[in-house]
């Protein structure tokens, strides 16, 4: 007999951060006090971040760069608000660049500090259940600060040791409570709640027909949903478990199987959501426009500033026209372009140069080996959530990387210019060289 279950959604997810530290410290101002932690905590993972990228470039111009673009990101917006994006990402960027500036040499961790980027890495995970999938990104820094270590082997593969031990017995331990509590040993369900978006993606903008089949996980799409927002997947959730009448647990394995059943089937449609989540990226990566627009308009009364470059736009200025929304319909064009160039760049650039250096026989240089890292952290991210629900505040803990290969590619660009400059002058042409 399947078990009855209690309510799908609730209590066996990680606790949100806020939900009993700030309103125990300040029950009538614990937002301020949770907007307060979340600058300090940022404003700590900042510091790491311009640390790093100074040490990486050798230029406090570009470390400067690199932090003013992110201080004008989309961690304006969350760090505002009472979500636990802005805790996870900062605790991300404490861990990774914390990590990363031991093996480029800004400071030295001691297998104490090792413990306490591993406690908070864990927390980070606790904070977003999602954070378990990038838990490998940390421990390869721990591995090349084994391999490059020239202290004793022992020492050496110390940090990858207590970084593994110390986050897996944070998260063994929250397992063991949930199988306490519950009886089943799991860590999270909000797999029950985003395995499907992607489905239903696919069904919103008419890739595929993915809930055609006679299966309980279509049959009660079709029964319960007119369409497929927030509201209506609550009202199929509901529906799912009274038909099911199962566990938590169980629920999940079912929409977990129908995911894989739907992306089996319908392989170009899935492609061509992931595609167009990550696309979405290109426009705000680098927009401080976008944020600051965003950051008015959902933070105060004034509303939006500065209209978007959309048809409605042209057209809302072809029926009343405004020299003044003319060029503020410019400047956010322009941006967005250069924002999108600047994306792409990033995302292709990298690993263009990791190839072109392997195929001649260069080694890779710690600058390279470095940026090269950061960008395996943003694509890892990123497509990881293209992959299944994508929201602009999800790639908020690997902005810095991205804006960190930007500015890499950046320089690179500008000092292959220089270059092609002296030449040409010795030559007496400008023309780059052959």
């Amino acid at each position: 007999m399947v078990e009855r279950s209690r309510p799908l959604t609730g209590a066996r997810k990680p606790p949100h951060y806020s939900s009993f530290a700030f309103p125990a410290i300040s029950p009538a101002h614990y937002a301020f006090v949770a907007v307060i932690f979340q600058c300090v905590l940022n404003g700590a993972a900042l510091y790491l971040i311009y640390r790093v990228t100074e040490r990486l470039f050798l230029s406090s111009v570009a470390a400067l760069l690199v932090a003013v673009l992110y201080v004008f990101s989309e961690s304006m917006l969350y760090d505002n608000s009472i979500l636990s994006d802005s805790v996870y990402a900062s605790l991300f960027n404490i861990v990774v660049f914390g990590l990363l500036g031991h093996l480029i040499g800004c400071w030295r961790l001691t297998l104490g500090h090792s413990a306490a980027l591993a406690a908070l890495w864990g927390y980070s995970v606790l904070t977003r259940d999602n954070g378990l999938y990038f838990t490998f990104l940390p421990i390869i820094l721990t591995v090349a600060i084994a391999i490059r270590s020239d202290d004793r082997f022992v020492h050496g593969i110390g940090h990858l040791l207590v970084f593994v031990f110390v986050t897996g017995g944070m998260i063994g331990a929250y397992i063991m409570l949930n199988r306490y509590r519950t009886g089943d040993a799991l860590f999270s369900i909000t797999g029950l709640e985003n395995w499907l978006w992607p489905v239903f993606d696919m069904a919103r903008h008419g890739y595929a027909q993915p809930f055609m089949d006679k299966g309980l996980v279509s049959a009660t799409v079709r029964e319960t949903m007119t369409g497929y927002g927030f509201e209506a997947q609550r009202q199929f959730f509901k529906g799912l478990h009274n038909e099911c009448q199962c566990t938590p647990t169980q629920a999940q394995s079912l929409v977990f199987a129908k995911y894989l059943s739907a992306v089996g089937q319908n392989p170009v449609a899935y492609l061509r959501v992931i595609w167009g989540n990550f696309t979405r990226l290109g426009s705000v990566i680098a927009d401080p426009i976008w944020t600051i627009n965003n950051f008015i308009q959902l933070g105060t009364s004034v509303g939006r500033i500065v209209p978007g470059l959309s048809i409605k736009s042209i057209m809302a200025l072809a029926q009343d026209f405004s020299l003044t929304m003319l060029m503020l319909v410019l400047l956010v064009g322009i941006s967005t372009i250069i924002s999108a160039a600047a994306f792409w760049l990033f995302v292709f650039g990298i690993p263009m140069l990791v190839i072109r250096d392997g195929l001649a026989g260069k080694r890779i240089d710690n600058r390279l080996a470095a940026t090269s890292f950061l960008w395996l952290v943003f694509m890892t991210v990123a497509l990881a959530f293209s992959m299944v629900h994508f929201e602009m505040r999800h790639t908020l803990p690997v902005l810095p990387s991205a804006l960190v290969g930007v500015v890499y590619m950046l320089q690179r660009l500008l000092a292959q210019w220089y270059r092609w400059r002296s030449t040409g002058a010795k030559r007496g042409s400008f023309r780059p060289p052959p």
